[in-house]
């Protein structure tokens, strides 16, 4: 007999033989005393029939009773039992678990934390209880995206939430849960190209306090990101005997996963000060102040010296800028900077000298060719024009 209980829901508490646990205590689902009888003596049935892979699956809540009734009703069992013995679908909450425990090794933890915001937005917006191989199409993404920008997020903001979701529908596309990954194209943003001239970039290390001058100096001497600077520990500096400084980086964006940066004398110099000053050897962390407040200390180095939308990553710019315009090779500029390919890196190109003397290159190809005498460019140039212009 149902039981029913103070809501007015009517639950079925009976022993089943050969389930286990035996006692099966769930709701039925209704208020109805006579539909509840009749749920509870069709488990009954399908108990007496063998179907104990059906009320298996009733009790442990992964199908409704209301679901096994209309198989039941219109004599579908055999359909059931064949969708019962496939594995479960994967769900998105998930896959976004084992999605990212599989990417934690791979990239710094403030990389990681930026994955599991996108996801959790994912989740939030499509549902967490929804198989993966319905959440990863075009369709659906879309809408995700879609929602996220109503939302008010900045487009940079959207295109981060949708890097999170391809290292999911990457790891998807391994298990063999997909088999194609969804192809959705980020939006189209302002390249931000923010640096200081000498002039503000004196003043601003000027105003720094000495806590946080060798870590600024370090971003601006080498164009380190923060979080890299906040990793590095003693033991990742390696000093030459001509006194040359090279810092080892972990780096999940190059094919090798570390990158060895060059750091300059006069960077390198408060370096080692640095480290005798505060007693730091072996895994010591070179720098152990929390990120608020370096970028509270930025903020206020920026106010007291007049600067205004220049923000701690834009010191990577301020010294690719320098680097370009010293003629630094743009494919050193690139292993320096740990640009993934060549293409980030050429954004630089019109600071290089080399690319903006565009006239050198054709006075090179013109001697190559005899077009023109050496030193005597002009007036070759001047009497090949007179005689374009004579007159037939």
């Amino acid at each position: 007999m149902p039981t029913q209980r103070g809501n007015g829901i009517y639950y079925v508490k009976r022993r089943f033989k050969g389930i286990d646990p035996p006692l099966v205590y769930r709701s039925l689902g209704t208020r109805s005393k006579t539909r509840a009888r009749t749920l509870e003596d069709m488990l009954v049935s399908l108990h007496g029939q063998g179907r104990l892979d059906i009320v298996r699956a009733f009790q442990t809540g992964r199908i409704a009773v209301a679901t096994i009734a209309e198989f039941y009703e219109m004599g579908r069992l055999p359909e059931l039992a064949q969708r019962l013995a496939a594995p479960d679908p994967v769900t998105l909450a998930v896959a976004c678990l084992r999605a990212l425990k599989d990417k934690q090794h791979e990239v710094r933890p403030r990389t990681l934390d930026g994955y599991r915001h996108g996801l959790a937005h994912l989740q939030r917006i499509v549902g967490e209880s929804k198989p993966i191989q319905a959440v990863l199409t075009e369709e659906v993404l879309r809408e995700f995206r879609s929602t996220r920008i109503e939302e008010g997020v900045a487009l940079e903001t959207c295109n981060n939430d949708m890097v999170a979701v391809s290292v999911l529908a990457s790891y998807a596309l391994r298990q063999g849960w997909i088999t194609s990954r969804p192809r959705i194209k980020p939006f189209k943003t302002a390249s931000r190209e923010r640096w200081l001239e000498a002039g503000d970039l004196g003043a601003y290390m000027a105003t720094l306090r000495s806590p946080f001058r060798t870590q600024m100096q370090l971003l601006v001497a080498t164009g380190m990101r923060l979080g890299e600077t906040e990793a590095l520990r003693v033991c990742d500096l390696s000093f030459s005997a001509a006194g040359e400084c090279r810092a080892s980086i972990r780096d999940a964006k190059t094919t090798a996963g570390v990158r060895n940066v060059f750091v300059p004398n006069w960077a390198s110099s408060t370096l080692v000060k640095h480290i005798r000053t505060r007693g730091l050897d072996g895994a010591s962390q070179l720098f152990a102040i929390p990120r608020r407040s370096v970028q509270s200390e930025h903020k206020r180095a920026c106010r007291l010296a007049g600067i205004h939308d220049y923000r701690i990553h834009d010191h990577r710019h301020t010294a690719a800028v320098a680097l370009a315009r010293a003629g630094m090779p743009l494919h050193l500029l690139q292993g320096q900077l740990g640009h993934k390919n060549i293409a980030m890196t050429m954004r630089y190109a019109k600071f290089h000298p080399d690319y903006a003397d565009v006239a050198s290159y054709f006075e090179r190809v013109s001697e190559t060719l005899g077009l023109a005498a050496p030193g005597n460019v002009s007036g070759h140039t001047e009497a090949t024009m007179a005689e374009a212009t004579v007159a037939p």
